[in-house]
């Protein structure tokens, strides 16, 4: 029960309508892949400024990471992003640099103009609030880690993936 009961907690705290305790933002990372069904074929537009975990789950699906370089508070470029898109685009997955959200105005308009999904990396911004949302709530998915180290810890290494509604993900 006290799963669940953080899982309600944290959905609601970030504004999102479900949210999953797993092992480690690194599952919760594929796992948010593996729901938007990306996979072999598949290019995610990431930046390589982050830790391997975001290249690596991206690989673990099969899909192919495309990398953009960063603004100068070290978040990814949208304009960046918007020169990678090619056919086999299906996703853009930003992550927010030292509790410092990406420009998330341009990267949700880069997204619905081009039909991608967004998941959000937020291993690093809990609780952070980027024009009245908070990170992890722009995108069908998005992935916190929860270890010593991070804003929200836990003693050992946890993680949340937290997901929008069906209906949002056909969306878009």
């Amino acid at each position: 029960p006290e799963q669940i009961e953080f899982e309600q907690k944290f959905a609601k705290e970030i504004g999102v309508k479900y949210a999953l305790g797993v092992s480690s933002g690194s599952s919760a990372l594929y796992l948010a892949l593996l729901a938007l069904d990306i996979g072999p074929g598949d290019e995610v537009i990431t930046t390589p400024y982050t830790w391997i975990i975001t290249t690596n789950a991206i690989a673990a699906v099969g899909a192919r990471p495309i990398f953009v370089d960063t603004l100068d508070d070290f978040n990814i470029d949208p304009d960046e992003i918007k020169k990678a898109i090619t056919p086999k685009t299906k996703a853009i997955l930003p992550m927010h640099v030292a509790g410092h959200i990406c420009d998330m105005t341009s990267i949700s308009r880069i997204a619905r103009d081009n039909h991608l999904f967004i998941i959000e990396d937020a291993a690093q911004a809990f609780c952070t609030i980027y024009n009245g949302r908070r990170a992890g709530s722009f995108s069908q998915a998005a992935a916190f880690s929860i270890n010593p180290m991070k804003i929200l810890h836990a003693y050992g290494e946890a993680g949340v993936v937290a997901i929008f509604t069906q209906a949002m993900l056909e969306g878009r």
